[in-house]
């Protein structure tokens, strides 16, 4: 049992198995569509700060400003060392808000405007993730909130979100203002991406599907188990 695709087709390709994905769920409550409020977006992130996403989320918050100074990127982590966290401090459109209850993120991101996942573009921080699938593509493909995903091409979670077409991706910082100028300001991008969003929800996310997913993997390694005494 494989959380992406793409690790699946590495390992059953490299091993000759037959895995199966079964992909990451999530708990929240989609909320209806609505068009990013210019006046005042609630633009969030929520998770693991490490492995080069802190300069990532700094880069955004930087977009951010140069668009409308008034617009502010809210980050909530658990991270505590200040090896990680200092980066932050230099970035006025940027308000590090430390750690929230997984509950809280529940309800937090569906009142968000626009969702963040980033990840790193380092060759280390690549690596790592290269094959990544975190619960933020869940959350974030859950909530109803407009995603903005900004990483290497590289990283998994980049690859998967580029692949449902229900985000805004950009993958060369040189190119992040302009991806975001083109999801904040065009609400028939904004209204797609959400339709598109409940569809891979419902396909890869939904608790049943891959609990059914799942128990069709059990069944078929017993059935071979048992063909094989």
């Amino acid at each position: 049992i494989y959380i992406s695709d793409k690790i699946r087709d590495k390992y059953n390709e490299a091993f000759g198995l037959d895995g199966e994905t079964v992909y990451l769920t999530s708990e929240v409550q989609r909320r209806p569509f609505r068009v990013i409020d210019l006046n005042s977006p609630r633009i969030t992130y929520f998770g693991n700060i490490r492995m080069g996403r802190n300069q990532s989320l700094c880069d955004a918050a930087d977009a951010l400003g140069r668009i409308d100074p008034s617009w502010k990127l809210d980050v909530y982590s658990n991270e505590q060392d200040p090896s990680v966290t200092s980066v932050f401090a230099s970035h006025k459109n940027l308000s590090f808000h430390g750690s929230v209850p997984y509950a809280t993120v529940c309800s937090m991101i569906t009142e968000s405007d626009v969702t963040l996942i980033v990840e790193g573009f380092q060759p280390a921080d690549v690596a790592q993730s290269r094959y990544s699938l975190s619960t933020k593509a869940a959350d974030a493909l859950a909530s109803g909130a407009a995603i903005l995903t900004y990483g290497s091409a590289e990283c998994g979670v980049v690859e998967y979100m580029a692949s449902t077409g229900a985000s805004s991706v950009c993958t060369e910082p040189s190119k992040l203002e302009q991806t975001l100028r083109e999801l904040m300001f065009h609400p028939e991008l904004q209204r797609e991406q959400y339709e598109k969003a409940v569809y891979y929800t419902k396909l890869h996310h939904d608790l049943k599907a891959s609990t059914q997913t799942f128990a069709r993997v059990v069944r078929k390694a017993i059935a071979e188990k048992g063909a094989a005494r």
